[in-house]
């Protein structure tokens, strides 16, 4: 597609004041790549605790946050009001014998009780560790709660409701464990209701720890979401808590012009959510409207009357989310209209933002402001602050990382026919809690964390222009001839090309002849395409499959070898989901699992005469 058929790609965008590119790169002799800022970091306090303390006093009156009251309004908490707050739970938290060695175990989502009881943790020096909700309320078994909770030892355990959360801290704890409670209290076990430690008077215990907290004690464990294997507990210090909101606010430097306005669902159990888009607004002494919708039909509907009602100068969210705006923004010009209007910047995380969510929001806004909003994303992980890697400039709809933010850098290493990014800095774990066997195997020879992700350069002779995604080295794999498959970019590729049918996909082919995939369709939008079916009769339907096979073979037909050719495809009814193992704490398949529990479906995918529901482009 040229520029002339796509004419709100030539528009400007409104300004922002962003770094841009600033950076050097090393080219070793042993094929490596180092590449870091030319900006030096800034000095920064250590802790978000002096963060918190610093607006509490310049600005106790400033809304920090505010939720859904349950009555049609919101409820608001400033500054000021959360500093006082966080040292009465602190007190609480502190009599109850959490410190560095005993951390929180936190299960609750996005609410103000959840950020005071976070912060109040980190006040005390006692370790914050977020578990997904999810783990113990759409799970049966509660094994991944279990295994969160054995490696943690927590010294208490807070859930936001003892109602919803009860049969699962029943199943997986002592009778003896120290639980508060947000709300009800779990039921045939005695339970401290957080009302009652923010009802205390601020005392010396929390006081003293306070003080004890340096750089290096530990402020939050969180779990990396399980995409490659187990969850595995990371360890993140104050310093590193702090310095990432420090090198993204030198990245993003209109941060620092006015106090930031958000408008997020994305859930603090991880740290996109958590330490970014909450760490940033609290860094920055800005506001932050706590979503309590998503990227689901009613939620979606949420979210958008969150948005009309509080215009977010930035705004971050993922590519399913983005997409799940359009019909509003389009539809609604007032909406729209309101969306925009004090907008500066987007950013998307998580996935790769296929091109015409992209183009769609582009053209939306020229029509609405005259003007594109700039859209960036980054490499990030959960050990990694989450944000090391950033891009401050136009993309062009390309899939761009971007740059090490200052105080970064970023190693290049040859692996496996990719090239795996490796990060040292301020802002990368020390290591896992507990877990000197998972520390040792994360860093190579000179103490660069391997993120086991794959990037190119933009201009292969000169790296300081930038990098691009280039998918997973561990989903990486050899078909037969030897030839290395770059699984995550071809998957990019082909939920591109069905869309909007297919939600998710597993690239298959490890030592095979030809590349495969397993295809997960939203069996609603199937049924826009055919009708009212069985789901059996669905998927075999000529109709589906046409539709399918059309757009399967156009992507095949682009591929410039059988490395990039996706020659097989099976569309399976059953989903992944989180009771089978196979859906990740993001929302996204599992390939390794996905492959292993399908292995049948692997086999019969690249059989010499595959069975009849196999498609072949």
């Amino acid at each position: 597609m040229t520029k002339a058929d796509d004419p709100s790609a030539l528009k400007p965008t409104r300004p922002v004041r962003l770094a841009g590119k600033r950076a050097r790169a090393e080219r070793r002799a042993d094929g490596a790549v180092v590449i870091s800022s030319t900006e030096p970091l800034a000095p920064y306090p250590e802790s978000w605790n002096l963060k918190l303390a610093h607006w509490a006093r310049a600005a106790p009156a400033r809304t920090f946050l505010t939720e859904a009251d349950g009555a049609g309004g919101r409820r608001a908490i400033t500054y000021g009001e959360t500093l006082a707050a966080v040292r009465r739970i602190g007190e609480g938290l502190a009599g109850l014998g959490l410190d560095q060695g005993r951390p929180l175990a936190i299960l609750a989502e996005n609410s103000i009780a959840c950020a005071l009881t976070t912060l109040a943790a980190l006040w005390i020096g006692a370790p914050a560790a977020p578990i997904s909700p999810a783990y113990a309320l759409k799970a049966t078994d509660f094994s991944k709660l279990a295994g969160a909770l054995a490696a943690l030892e927590p010294g208490a355990i807070y859930v936001a409701d003892g109602v919803r959360y009860g049969a699962a801290i029943r199943a997986v704890t002592p009778a003896d464990a120290i639980l508060i409670s947000g709300g009800a209290p779990v039921a045939e076990r005695r339970t401290i209701p957080l009302a009652a430690l923010e009802a205390r008077e601020p005392g010396t215990r929390a006081e003293a720890a306070n003080a004890a907290v340096v750089g290096d004690t530990i402020g939050k464990i969180m779990f990396t979401s399980g995409s490659s294997g187990a969850p595995k507990p990371v360890m993140q210090p104050h310093r590193m808590l702090a310095v990432n909101r420090q090198q993204c606010a030198q990245a993003y430097a209109f941060l620092n012009d006015a106090p930031p306005v958000l408008v997020d669902w994305l859930p603090w159990h991880h740290t996109f959510g958590g330490n970014n888009n909450f760490g940033q607004t609290l860094w920055c002494g800005g506001e932050l409207h706590i979503d309590d919708g998503g990227p689901t039909a009613e939620g979606t509907a949420r979210s958008v009357a969150l948005l009309r009602a509080h215009p977010p100068t930035f705004y971050i969210n993922t590519p399913g989310a983005f997409e799940a705006l359009l019909p509003y923004l389009r539809d609604d010009a007032e909406f729209a209209a309101r969306f925009f209007s004090r907008l500066q910047l987007l950013q998307y995380g998580g996935a790769l933002l296929a091109p015409h969510i992209w183009r769609a929001i582009d053209e939306i806004a020229v029509a609405t402001i005259g003007r594109r909003i700039l859209m960036v994303s980054g490499i990030g992980s959960t050990e990694c602050g989450p944000t090391p890697v950033q891009s401050t400039w136009e993309q062009h709809r390309k899939p761009e990382a971007g740059l090490p933010l200052p105080g970064v850098e970023a190693k290049l290493v040859p692996v496996d026919g990719a090239i795996e990014l490796r990060l040292r800095g301020p802002c990368v774990t020390p290591g896992y809690w507990r877990r000197p066997d998972l520390t040792a195997a994360a860093f190579d020879e000179e103490g660069f964390f391997k993120t086991g992700d794959a990037v190119k350069p933009l201009d292969p002779d000169d790296f300081a222009q930038g990098l691009l995604f280039d998918g997973r080295i561990s989903e990486n794999f050899k078909l037969s001839s030897g030839s290395w498959v770059q699984a995550t970019t071809l998957r990019a590729r082909l939920l591109a090309a069905l869309a909007p049918l297919v939600k998710d996909a597993v690239i298959t082919g490890h030592n095979r002849g030809e590349v495969g995939a397993i295809a997960f369709p939203d069996m609603a939008i199937a049924r826009d395409i055919v009708g009212d079916l069985d789901d059996e009769t669905l998927l075999a339907h000529p109709k589906l499959r046409d539709w399918v096979l059309t757009r399967a073979s156009a992507l095949a037909a682009q591929a410039r070898g059988g490395t990039e050719r996706i020659a097989r495809i099976a569309l399976a009814a059953e989903a992944p989901s989180f009771d089978n193992g196979e859906l990740t704490d993001k929302g996204a398949a599992s390939a390794r699992i996905v492959l292993a529990r399908r292995a049948n479906l692997v086999e019969a995918l690249h059989a010499e005469t595959p069975p009849a529901y196999i498609l072949i482009a």
